[in-house]
């Protein structure tokens, strides 16, 4: 059933999907935590923003060190740090209990982008590239960790990276 143009909000009559960069910055530590970095920019490339990917870590690192070690997670996280119009956006998610994702949601203004504020009471969730960086690590998770035949791989997951233009 088609939905009449009088019943879909104007924004979505107006909207024009634009391509991203999406890339996998490789791995790195924070305490005990191993974490994948991707990135996602609507402008240029990620090495344009080392000040907002250095915030970013920055933001991360408390957060991840204050989860307690009860032996229900691997010490894998993966962060996503998206460059968009209206902002810089920073998504912490970490696995535990196996088949779990913990997140955290921040955002920094693009004219103080280097200042996250947790907006998770806000009830952001990811936007539509952000979701494509998820729907990676699931896949990444389920092939290398929870299906993998041989056995979980955890260095497998850690090097298995999205990379495009989406």
């Amino acid at each position: 059933m088609d939905i009449g143009a009088g019943q879909v909000p104007a924004v979505l009559r107006s909207y024009r999907y634009k391509l991203r960069t999406i890339a996998f910055g490789g791995v790195h530590m924070i305490g005990r935590w191993r974490v994948k970095l991707t990135t996602v920019t609507v402008r240029g490339l990620a090495a344009h923003f080392t000040d907002e990917i250095e915030a970013a870590w920055a933001c991360a690192r408390p957060i991840l060190e204050a989860v307690p070690d009860r032996g229900s997670d691997a010490g894998v996280a993966f962060m996503t740090v998206h460059v968009g119009m209206a902002g810089v956006w920073l998504l912490l998610d970490w696995w535990d209990d196996a088949d779990l994702l913990r997140h955290r949601h921040f955002q920094a203004s693009i004219d103080d982008p280097t200042r996250f504020r947790d907006v998770g009471a806000e009830h952001f969730g990811p936007c539509v590239w952000e979701l494509a960086v998820q729907a990676h690590e699931r896949q990444a998770w389920l092939k290398h960790v929870l299906c993998n035949p041989a056995g979980p791989s955890i260095e497998g997951y850690l090097a298995d990276g999205l990379t495009g233009i989406l």
